[in-house]
C-alpha cells in the first residue's frame, strides 16, 4: 500500500480532527482532546523537528502542552519566539491560528528553513479547563481554570451559575422588567438593549452604548437565576481563577477577585512563570488572545510608574550639585537633561533608565518609546498584510488588561510580546470609505481611532474640536494631547468623556453614539453572516414568578466566525506575522578578529561582534527591568591577560550595532586565541586564530 505524501497526511490530520460543531453554527474548531492529538500525531511524525515539552498541568488536570520546533544540534539554546494561544480561555480563533503555525513549520519549505536558526515554542491552549467550555451543552464565555472560587465572598462557592433559561443552548442576556432600570431597547434597533442616559458603560451586549434622554424600562443581567437569593444574578459560577488575570504586572486583585489572591496563584500562571525564567532566550512573543496591539498600541496599564509623565524629588546633595530645588519635583526628562553630559555620568556611560531607577520610579506600566517605534514598523507590515488579504485593519479592538500574560512577557520578562486577536467582526464598508476620505475630528470618529491617528492631527485642530465638542476649556488641546502621548488616555476613552461629559457641540442628540453605532453594526454582520448567533428575546419566568426575557448575542459571537474555515484568510496573515517576526530576530557573530604582534611574546587582539539582525537584541524595557544578562563579548581561551578584563559589555546591540574589545595578552607563537560573543535572546558566536610572528593566520 502506498504511503500519502507527508504534507498531504498533516492537511488530513489537521482538518479531519475539526469535527466537533458547538451551538450556533461554530464547525471545525478543535476541542482539547482533537489539539492534543494532532500535536502527539505530529511530533510521531517528526521527532527530529518537534518535541513536546510537559510544561505543567492546570488546575482540572489537564496538560500545558508546548510543542518546541526546532532543527540541528543546540535547538534548546537559540533565540526563540513563543506563540501561545487561548489563555483567556474563550478565544478558540486563536487556538485554531497556533495549529497552523505548527503545521506550516513542519510541512512548509520555506518556513521550515527558520528551523535551523531559531526555536520555536507553540503552545495552542494555555487555559485547558476553560477551552472545552466552548463545545459543552450549555454555552457560556468561560475564563477560570477548575479551581474552588467564592467570587462574592460569602463563604460559599460554585452557588449561583449561568442558567440557559430559554433552552437554545447558550447563556446570552437576561432582561427584568424594572422601572427603576436603567436599560431599554433601542428605538430602532430593539434587540440592542442601551442605557437610558450617558451613564458609564457596562459589559453586555447593551453594555458599549447608551441612550440620552430616554427612560428605562429594564435590568440587564447575564442569563440565569438568582440560585443563592442574594439579590444578584450569575455572580459565583463554577469556573475558578481566570489565568490570564493572574500573572504578576499590574495585578488586579482585589479589584477583581477573580484575579486570584496573588500572582501565579494558579497553576497554570505559575507554570508559565516558570517555563519563561527557565527560558531566557525567548526574544518574543505572539499570545493569541482578545487584544490586538498592532492594530491599536498598548495604552497605559495605570502611569503611576511611568517615567516620563511621573514627578520626582531631586536628593539634596545631587539637587544642590545640579541646581535643583530638592522640595521641589521635576520630570525624568528635566533630570536627565540637566545630567547627561556631565563628566561622571559620560565616564560611567550612565542611563537614562539607570537615572529612573535612582529617582525611585515605579513600575513600568507604558512602553518605552523605541519600544513602540519598534512596534509601529512592526504595525504597518501587519496592516499591509490585512488589506492584501482583504482583511479589516482598522475594525475596533481590546487592549490588554492588567495581570495578563503580554505585559508580564513585556514589562517583566523584557521580551517583545504582542497580542493579536487573529479575527473580528469588520466595519461596514461603507463607514471605512467615508473614515478614509473624512480627515477630520469627529465625536464618532474619535472612538474609534488610533492613539497614533489622534496625535497626527495639530494642536489647533484639537482644540477647534474640543471647543465645537462643548468641552469645557480647562481640558485644553495640549492636555489632551500630552495624556494621549503618555498612554494615560486614549481616543476612545476621550469620546466617551465627551459623550458623557455634556461635550458633544453640534451634535445631534437622536444620533447614536459610536459604541452603539457599533453593536449595531456587529448586529447587522450577523444577521449577514451568522444569523443563529443572535437570540430573539424570549419569555422567561424566573423564581416567584416574575417574568422575564432571555436573548442577545452568542458569547463566542465576536470571537470566532461560524466555522473555522472562514479563519483561513486570518490564519495565512498571522501565520506569516509570526514568521515575518522570527526573521527578524537579532542575530549576533563576530565580524572580525585579528591581531598584532607586539613583540616578547605580546599580541595585541581586536574583535568585533555585530547585530546582523532586524530587531536589537534586547527591547528597551529588558534593559530598564535588567531582565537579561548584557550582550557580552569575551576572550575565551588560549592567551594570558597583560592587564584589563577578559570580557567587554553592551547593555544591546541595535540593529547592525557592533561591541569592540581589545586586549593584550601574551602567548607562544602558534597558539590559538579564541573569541566569543555570548547573548541570552540572539545566540552565540566564537571565531578562534592562530597567532604568528607579525600577527595572524
Amino acid at each position: 500500500m502506498s504511503r500519502l505524501p507527508g504534507p498531504l497526511v498533516g492537511l488530513l490530520v489537521f482538518f479531519a480532527l475539526g469535527a466537533a460543531v458547538p451551538a450556533a453554527g461554530y464547525e471545525g474548531y478543535h476541542r482539547l482532546s482533537e489539539v492534543e492529538a494532532a500535536l502527539r500525531e505530529w511530533a510521531g511524525r517528526h521527532p527530529d523537528r518537534m518535541t513536546l515539552v510537559d510544561a505543567g498541568t492546570s488546575a482540572g488536570g489537564h496538560k500545558l502542552w508546548v510543542a518546541r520546533l526546532g532543527a540541528g544540534a543546540g535547538a534548546g539554546e537559540r533565540a526563540a519566539v513563543f506563540v501561545g494561544a487561548n489563555v483567556a480561555g474563550y478565544h478558540h480563533a486563536g487556538t485554531e491560528a497556533a495549529l497552523d503555525l505548527v503545521r506550516t513549520l513542519l510541512e512548509d519549505d520555506a518556513a521550515a528553513k527558520l528551523l535551523g536558526s531559531v526555536t520555536f515554542y507553540v503552545a495552542p491552549v494555555l487555559n485547558p479547563d476553560a477551552h472545552d467550555a466552548f463545545f459543552a451543552g450549555v454555552r457560556a464565555r468561560r475564563s477560570g481554570n477548575g479551581m474552588s472560587l467564592d467570587r462574592d465572598r460569602d463563604g460559599f462557592t460554585a452557588e449561583d451559575g449561568y442558567d440557559d433559561l430559554d433552552g437554545d443552548g447558550r447563556v446570552t442576556e437576561l432582561r427584568i422588567p424594572d422601572l427603576a432600570g436603567e436599560w431599554l431597547p433601542h428605538p430602532e434597533e430593539p434587540r440592542l438593549m442601551v442605557r437610558r442616559d450617558s451613564t458609564a458603560p457596562s459589559g453586555g451586549i447593551g453594555g458599549e452604548s447608551s441612550a440620552k434622554g430616554w427612560a428605562g424600562a429594564y435590568r440587564l443581567e447575564s442569563e440565569g437565576r438568582d440560585d443563592d437569593g442574594d439579590g444578584r444574578y450569575n455572580e459565583d459560577p463554577e469556573a475558578g481563577i481566570a489565568v490570564d488575570s493572574n500573572f504578576p504586572h499590574a495585578f488586579a486583585f482585589p479589584d477583581e477577585p477573580a484575579a486570584g489572591p496573588w500572582p501565579g496563584y494558579a497553576p497554570e500562571a505559575r507554570a508559565l512563570l516558570d517555563f519563561f525564567f527557565a527560558r531566557p532566550q525567548v526574544a518574543a512573543a505572539v499570545i493569541y488572545g482578545p487584544a490586538n496591539n498592532l492594530l491599536e498600541l498598548p495604552q497605559s496599564l495605570g502611569g503611576g510608574g511611568d517615567p516620563g509623565t511621573q514627578k520626582f524629588k531631586v536628593p539634596p546633595e545631587a539637587a544642590e550639585f545640579l541646581g535643583f530645588d530638592p522640595e521641589q519635583e521635576y520630570t525624568l526628562d528635566e533630570v536627565w537633561e540637566a545630567a547627561k553630559d556631565l563628566p561622571f555620568v559620560r565616564r560611567q556611560n550612565l542611563t537614562k533608565e539607570q537615572l529612573a531607577q535612582f529617582l525611585g520610579a515605579g513600575p513600568a506600566t507604558r512602553l518605552e518609546d523605541d519600544d513602540q517605534k519598534l512596534l509601529e514598523r512592526l504595525a504597518k507590515a501587519y496592516e499591509k498584510r490585512l488589506e492584501d488579504a482583504r482583511l479589516d485593519a482598522e475594525r475596533p479592538v481590546k487592549q490588554y488588561a492588567r495581570g495578563g500574560l503580554t505585559p508580564w512577557l513585556y514589562y517583566q520578562r523584557g521580551v517583545l510580546a504582542l497580542e493579536l486577536d487573529v479575527w473580528g467582526i469588520p466595519k461596514p464598508e461603507k463607514e471605512r470609505k467615508e473614515g478614509d476620505e473624512e480627515k477630520k475630528l469627529t465625536v464618532d470618529g474619535l472612538a474609534d481611532m488610533s492613539a497614533e491617528d489622534f496625535l497626527a492631527f495639530s494642536e489647533e485642530e484639537v482644540a477647534a474640536f474640543l471647543k465645537e465638542a462643548g468641552v469645557p476649556p480647562r481640558f485644553s488641546a495640549a492636555m489632551a494631547i500630552e495624556r494621549v502621548k503618555a498612554g494615560q488616555l486614549t481616543p476612545a476613552q476621550m469620546a466617551q468623556m465627551i459623550q458623557t461629559g455634556g461635550g458633544g457641540g453640534g451634535d445631534d442628540p437622536e444620533k447614536d453614539d459610536p459604541r452603539t453605532q457599533r453593536r449595531r453594526d456587529v448586529l447587522a454582520w450577523i444577521d449577514a453572516h451568522h444569523p443563529q448567533a443572535y437570540a430573539p428575546w424570549t419569555a422567561v419566568t424566573l423564581a416567584g414568578g416574575l417574568r422575564a426575557e432571555a436573548g442577545g448575542l452568542d458569547p463566542f459571537a465576536e470571537l470566532a466566525p461560524p466555522s473555522a474555515a472562514d479563519l483561513a484568510a486570518a490564519i495565512r496573515v498571522h501565520t506569516g506575522t509570526v514568521l515575518d517576526l522570527a526573521g527578524r530576530l537579532a542575530r549576533v557573530e563576530i565580524a572580525s578578529l585579528e591581531a598584532e604582534d607586539l613583540g616578547a611574546g605580546v599580541y595585541r587582539i581586536r574583535a568585533v561582534a555585530v547585530n546582523r539582525g532586524e530587531l536589537p537584541t534586547h527591547t528597551k524595557m529588558a534593559v530598564r527591568s535588567r531582565a537579561h544578562l548584557p550582550v557580552r563579548l569575551e576572550l575565551a581561551a588560549g592567551a594570558e591577560l597583560v592587564t584589563g578584563q577578559r570580557a567587554v559589555t553592551a547593555e544591546r546591540l541595535e540593529r547592525a550595532g557592533a561591541l569592540r574589545g581589545e586586549w593584550l595578552v601574551q602567548v607562544r607563537p602558534a597558539a590559538t586565541v579564541t573569541v566569543r560573543v555570548v547573548t541570552e535572546t540572539a545566540g552565540s558566536d566564537e571565531k578562534t586564530l592562530t597567532l604568528s610572528r607579525g600577527g595572524s593566520r
